[in-house]
């Protein structure tokens, strides 16, 4: 069962039954992994506030353990009777959630999707000098819901809900937690060693966003001592520094060291080792930039290809282009009609590998933007097959003369066979900014060029 569920049955009675202060701000909507619920807290203020002046804190805890323990029976009777239910998400909380991914800060966007707060000591709450640390930590498919528009396999629960688990039971694996469909996949082994910190989330959105053609250049910053190989101490340093943003929701910079290297963190235990004494690799870092490409690229063709049948239609390439981007609705219909009356049935369809081949061209960014203008001094376009020698130049592979054509055939507005910055900035260039990747991304700066 998904675990949506549980987050949302506990977030409900604690922000019902939390003072005013700790709620939602009055006249904002509670969106939750469950699309169809929503409470709005203008309408009842000087209800709520009557209300809060009853209850007291026994009372509170009490809703609290009760809304608990249902939430945990009902995800057990589901586990145990193998029923699969899918959270019926409406578009406006896609909506929603495509505008965290884009306008949000990197913090704000780990804390609205992270679901689950890791209680480091012994897991009891105190009031004392010595409490407990708690800190936000993610799956690592709340990760892949992070960085994905319109995802339907995953869904975020909105900052401030999260399920409680100690270190203990991360360490032996007694939490329920969402895996990645994929065979062999690095997800789940990541997240089998354990849950990931704000500080992993910026660096696996890094590996993602970075061309493949820099990340010797990402190796680099992190091989501090230049001997060719990264240590643990060497990863805590840069990557700390790297996730460092003063201010936004919550802090993520007050440990040092010490504290890094002994954290629970899955990604530092599936590099270095719980005893962190493995090192990495530039081969190492190349692998696992290509693993979490290939997994990300099969996840998403699966939210297509739903029978399995390892084609999609060329209106689903379309719309997964088209997905969370500027283009008024009534044109994104209009060009997707173009596109269906070419190809009215999922014919020829398009594979895996072709797909795979265009994510790459989209990953690039700026060096797909840069090359196009190389080719096009002359400010007359490109056609198809300056098209895919362009995109060649970008993903090392060639692209798919069909994909040219669906894409010809979706972004040539005027349909003279050649394409312009006008006519596919919107889509093209502006791809990673829906997932992202523009804040993780390795930039480079030469004088005047900043790539």
């Amino acid at each position: 069962m998904n675990s949506w569920r549980v987050l949302t049955s506990v977030r409900l009675v604690r922000l019902a039954s939390a003072p005013v202060c700790q709620t939602t701000a009055p006249g904002t909507l509670l969106v939750t992994r469950n699309g169809s619920t929503k409470a709005s807290f203008a309408k009842n203020n000087d209800k709520q506030n009557n209300k809060n002046g009853q209850n007291n804190n026994n009372g509170q805890k009490a809703a609290i353990a009760l809304a608990s323990a249902a939430a945990l029976a009902l995800k057990v009777y589901y586990d145990q009777e193998g029923i699969s239910l899918q959270a019926q998400t409406e578009d406006e909380d896609f909506a929603h959630e495509n505008r965290v991914r884009m306008y949000m800060a990197p913090d704000k966007i780990f804390n609205y999707f992270a679901s689950f707060q890791l209680i480091s000591g012994s897991g009891q709450e105190t009031s004392s000098v010595g409490a407990d640390r708690k800190t936000m930590m993610m799956t690592p498919m709340d990760f892949y819901s992070a960085i994905t528009p319109d995802c339907t396999l995953a869904h975020g629960v909105g900052a401030g809900a999260h399920v409680d688990v100690t270190e203990a039971e991360v360490a032996e694996n007694k939490f329920y937690m969402e895996k990645s469909p994929i065979q062999g996949s690095i997800l789940n082994e990541i997240g089998a060693a354990g849950l990931l910190s704000y500080s992993d989330f910026c660096f696996l959105l890094t590996m993602l966003s970075t061309p493949q053609r820099y990340i010797d250049t990402a190796f680099n910053l992190f091989d501090v001592t230049g001997d060719g190989n990264i240590e643990a101490k060497e990863f805590a340093y840069v990557s700390t520094k790297m996730a460092h943003k003063t201010g936004g929701f919550g802090s993520y910079t007050n440990l040092d060291q010490e504290d890094i290297l002994a954290s629970s963190s899955g990604l530092l235990n599936y590099l270095f080792g719980k005893d962190r004494k493995k090192s990495i690799n530039r081969e190492d870092i190349k692998k696992l930039q290509i693993d979490l490409l290939e997994e990300i690229i099969q996840l998403e063709f699966s939210e297509y290809d739903k029978d399995g049948s390892g084609r999609i239609s060329e209106s689903d390439l379309c719309k997964f282009l088209l997905k969370n981007t500027k283009i008024p609705p009534k044109k994104q219909a209009a060009m997707l009609k173009r596109v269906e009356k070419i190809w009215p049935s999922k014919a020829r369809g398009i594979s895996l590998p072709s797909f795979k081949n265009l994510f790459y061209v989209l990953a690039g960014g700026a060096e797909l933007e840069r090359a196009l203008f190389f080719l096009d001094v002359e400010g007359i376009g490109v056609d198809i097959e300056e098209f895919r020698k362009i995109s060649s130049w970008v993903s090392h592979s060639e692209l798919s003369d069909h994909v040219a054509k669906v894409l010809f055939a979706l972004l040539d507005d005027d349909g003279d066979g050649r394409f312009f910055k006008e006519e596919i900035g919107a889509v093209i260039f502006d791809w990673r900014q829906s997932r992202g990747f523009e804040k993780g991304s390795l930039h480079v700066s030469m004088g005047q060029l900043r790539i």
